[in-house]
Formats: C-alpha cells, sequence, structure tokens
C-alpha cells in the first residue's frame, strides 16, 4: 500500500515560488510565498492598476469638459484659467503614460516597482508644481464663482457629463491620488517577501513618494508663510519692508495695551524676529512700536486693576504690558515668543561656540607663530609672516585687540 501523502509536502507543492538571483537558496531563507498571499498582493496591484485607469479618465474630462471649453471662449480670462487649472493638462499626459507603462509591466509579471522609480522625478515636479499652487487655485475658484456666466458653464457642463462630481472634485484628484499612491504601494510592500525581486524597487519608490508628499507640504506651508508676510506688508500705512528672506510669520491678534492704568486697542504681530504693535487707522495699519525680538523677555503677569490674561514684554529699552481677550489667546502669545525666543537663543549660541573655537584657534596660531619668529634670524621674513598674520586677522576680527595694522611697521630680528 502508498504511504499517505504528507500533507506539509503537499501544501508545499501549492505554493507560488519566486526565486531571486540575488538571494541564495537555504534551509533558512524560503523563497516562495503562500498562494493565499500571492492572491492578496495580486488583487491589490490589480486594484493600482484599475485606480490608474479610472484616474487617467477622471482627468480627461476635466480637460475636455471644463478646461477646453473654457480656454475657448471668453467666461474667463486666461489668468484666472490657468490660476484654477495650474499644471492638470501636463499631469494628465504624465498619467496616460504612466499607465502605459504600468500596464506593461504587469502583464510581463508581477513586477512594478521599477516603474515607480522611473517615473517618480517627473512625478515629483508636476505634483509638487500643483500641489503648491492648489490652495490659489481655490481661492482663485471661489472668486470666480461670482461670476454669472461661471456658474451657468459649470451647472451646464455637469449636467452635460451626467456626472456626480462637480469641478472641485476633479481639481482635488491629483492631490488625492498621491495620498492613494502611498496606500496601495504600502500594502502592497507589505505583502511582497523582502526576498522578492520587486521588494527593493517597491521599498525606495514608497520612501520616494513619501518624501514627495513632505516636500509638497513643507514648500506649500512656506509659500503660504511667505504670502501671509506679503500681505500684512501691503495693510501696513508705514513704509516698512517686512518681506525679507528669512522673515516668517508666527502669530497675530487684538490685544489691549495697558498705559497708565488705561488701556489702547492694538493689533499684534508676531514674526520669528520681531514683535510688531500696530493701531488701526481706517483700512490701513499705523505702526505704533516694533522690537527686535532677540532683545526682548516675555513672562506671564498675574490679573491687576480689572485687566485679565497679561503679559509683559520687555526690550533692551523699552516695558510693554499687553492684555489678552481669552486665555487660550495668552497661552499661544506667550508660548509662541518664549519658543521663538528659545529658538534664537540656540542660534546665537551656535554662533558663539563657532566663534570662540576660531577664536581659540587663532590664538593657538598666533603664539605657535610667536614662538617660531624667536627662532627665526631672518628679518624680512619674519616681517612677511607678521604682514601675513596681520592679513588673515583683518580678514576674520577674531582676536580682539590685536586688530591693529601692522603692515606699517618695521621689526629687528629677533
Amino acid at each position: 500500500a502508498e504511504a499517505a501523502p504528507d500533507k506539509k509536502s503537499s501544501k508545499a507543492r501549492k505554493r507560488v515560488k519566486i526565486e531571486d538571483p540575488l538571494v541564495p537558496l537555504s534551509g533558512e531563507v524560503s523563497q516562495e510565498i503562500e498562494p493565499q498571499q500571492a492572491e492578496k498582493r495580486m488583487r491589490v496591484v490589480r486594484e493600482l492598476l484599475e485606480t490608474e485607469r479610472t484616474h487617467v479618465s477622471s482627468l480627461d474630462v476635466a480637460i475636455s469638459h471644463y478646461l477646453a471649453p473654457l480656454t475657448a471662449t471668453n467666461i474667463l480670462p486666461p489668468t484666472t484659467i490657468r490660476a484654477i487649472f495650474s499644471n492638470l493638462e501636463v499631469i494628465r499626459n504624465w498619467n496616460q503614460t504612466f499607465l502605459a507603462f504600468l500596464e506593461a509591466e504587469i502583464e510581463c509579471g508581477e513586477t512594478l516597482g521599477s516603474v515607480f522609480l522611473q517615473m517618480i522625478p517627473f512625478m515629483r515636479q508636476l505634483y509638487t508644481q500643483y500641489n503648491e499652487n492648489y490652495e490659489n487655485a481655490m481661492d482663485t475658484y471661489d472668486k470666480a464663482k461670482k461670476i454669472k456666466g461661471f456658474t451657468q458653464f459649470l451647472e451646464k457642463t455637469q449636467k452635460e457629463t451626467n456626472e456626480q462630481k462637480d469641478l472641485l472634485t476633479y481639481l482635488y484628484l491629483p492631490v488625492q491620488r498621491i495620498l492613494a499612491y502611498d496606500s496601495l504601494l504600502k500594502d502592497i510592500l507589505d505583502l511582497t517577501p523582502i526576498y522578492h525581486p520587486d521588494y527593493k524597487h517597491l521599498s525606495n519608490s514608497l520612501s520616494a513618494l513619501r518624501d514627495i508628499q513632505f516636500s509638497a507640504i513643507l514648500r506649500a506651508e512656506q509659500r503660504k508663510n511667505i504670502n501671509k508676510v506679503l500681505y500684512i506688508q501691503n495693510n501696513m500705512s508705514d513704509d516698512i519692508n517686512l518681506a525679507l528672506p528669512h522673515r516668517r510669520f508666527v502669530y497675530e491678534g487684538e490685544v489691549l495695551l495697558i498705559h497708565n492704568r488705561g488701556s489702547k486697542e492694538r493689533y499684534c504681530y508676531l514674526f520669528n524676529d520681531l514683535f510688531v504693535c500696530c493701531k488701526a487707522k481706517r483700512k490701513k495699519l499705523d505702526i505704533d512700536w516694533k522690537e527686535p525680538l532677540e532683545t526682548m523677555v516675555v513672562e506671564a503677569v498675574t490679573d491687576d486693576e480689572g485687566f485679565r490674561f497679561l503679559f509683559r514684554l520687555t526690550s533692551s529699552a523699552n516695558e510693554y504690558l499687553i492684555s489678552s481677550p481669552d486665555k487660550h489667546t495668552w497661552i499661544t502669545w506667550i508660548n509662541s515668543c518664549k519658543k521663538e525666543l528659545k529658538i534664537r537663543s540656540e542660534k546665537d549660541w551656535d554662533k558663539s561656540s563657532m566663534h570662540n573655537e576660531l577664536e581659540e584657534s587663532s590664538r593657538e596660531c598666533l603664539i605657535n607663530n610667536i614662538l617660531s619668529w624667536s627662532e627665526m634670524q631672518d628679518a624680512a621674513l619674519v616681517h612677511s609672516e607678521i604682514k601675513e598674520l596681520a592679513a588673515a586677522l583683518e580678514k576674520y576680527k577674531t582676536l580682539n585687540g590685536l586688530q591693529q595694522n601692522f603692515s606699517n611697521h618695521t621689526y629687528s630680528p629677533i
């Protein structure tokens, strides 16, 4: 009689075997994927492919039914159309190419990480540009909806396409797709064994994709902050240049400036290097006072004579007592000021530390030079070295009291 088949061996024979020439076969490392895991993985791969087709189809609708007709009419100015749609048409063209590569790669096998790696540099440029402009696109769209012709066009187009999606939904597609890539790639990677030939490419693709998302968010926040600083500057009646490369907006709000047991309504702005207190003047703001943050000290003050939520700002020459409208605002003002002061003090400490190290190094260099001069007999050579040292001291200005110009002096042999 034949022996009963080994269930364990039978199960092993049903596994899907995927070999990686870079990983040697051994008793400790299995080169096989369970059929259930392989099936799940392929299901997510197919989901990626199908959703990419849907994405390209939706972008086609946005271009052919919204962008193209608007461009061919005078419903909106060309600048407004560009602001709303940004580089959406270029993204559609890129996604069409990406879809073709994806279909070809999946048809040949189960790998797709290499396609993502090849396309990510283009994705980074296109999607970052779109994300940076997205908030501006939404603002422009809201303003354009006040134009009757544009509103009528939107309603008519949505009925003609028999779509529940409106233009805003289509404009959100590129932002949404980046998030979908992240989720789907992660799911595929989780179902891909580390020895699989696609594992490394998938892992690198996911890291690069998340870097794109982080960079896009960071650059969008930076651009938003720059626009905020420019807006504040344009709202000032004074001729002040707030928009400096290093300057960053932090916080703003209405306060009461306490003075001689009285109070004045003020509107204040906190930047990463400056505190500005303004008084209202029609539609513009007049600057009452401003102080560089590096000279200031902030401290909470107990309630006094009817004024609550007090904090004091002390600069090198002035002192200001300020009342916040509520506890939350009071805490935010104090914490925001302290945080920026801490950041600045840490930067100053780093500069001071570097300066001290350079000064100590220069001092040692000077001592060594003096010791070597004492052994020299050539006055011209000593004079030449002293002139070189003098030039270095004047350039870096690190040794206080030794920055005089030695070049006009004459020296005798030591």
